[in-house]
């Protein structure tokens, strides 16, 4: 009877255990980039958390802003009780789109910090229409997975412009501060290269 007794007190431990376990929050540390509505340019990059459980979401920005999201619907959320909110997934991003913006999260991913990619030297000019080599491998690559990549390889976008047929994005290199030209047409990178940093300052 004793034996009954604890082997059944530990079959209630473990299952209290478990079910504590289950309903915790997974927080993973990540990066959110954040898009003003009809903007394709972040407005701001800053560190977030990123949690879900039970269907609520979580993001919290180091910026102090948090968002808060109820479940209602596939892929629909309630932000505040009363805004509607689209979940999108585009590469390693999972989208959150707002009325006003859209935030972009990238888990497990980190903000790069502002002294290394703000102004750390000129493009030099025989740099110019020159590949990176770090980035060879990603020309002729589906344009909306390989900005991720782009990003996770250390190169923080600044702005884009449009022409017919295309358009070419602007990076900093974050290492150095250079300027990466990443051109694009239909859906495909078609050109990586070191451009002047004037076009990434635009």
């Amino acid at each position: 009877m004793k034996f009954k007794n604890a082997l059944f007190s530990a079959v209630v431990t473990f299952s209290t255990l478990a079910i504590a376990s289950a309903t915790q929050a997974q927080t993973v540390n990540s990066r959110c980039d954040i898009y003003p509505k009809g903007e394709d340019r972040a407005s701001k990059v800053v560190n977030c958390t990123f949690s879900q459980r039970q269907g609520l979401i979580r993001i919290q920005r180091e910026d102090g802003i948090t968002y808060e999201l109820k479940p209602n619907g596939d892929n629909e959320y309630l932000y505040k009780n009363q805004m509607s909110v689209l979940r999108e997934n585009d590469g390693p991003a999972t989208i959150f789109r707002f009325s006003d913006e859209s935030v972009y999260v990238y888990q497990n991913e980190r903000a790069p910090s502002s002294a290394s990619t703000i102004n750390k030297g000129n493009t030099p000019e025989n740099l110019y229409s020159t590949v990176p080599p770090q980035l060879k491998d990603l020309v002729g690559a589906k344009a909306g997975q390989a900005e991720g990549e782009l990003q996770r390889r250390g190169y923080t976008y600044r702005t884009t412009q449009t022409f017919e047929g295309g358009k070419s994005a602007y990076y900093v290199e974050n290492r150095t501060g250079y300027c990466v030209e990443v051109g694009t047409v239909d859906g495909r990178f078609s050109t990586i290269v070191y451009n002047s940093s004037d076009r990434c300052n635009k």
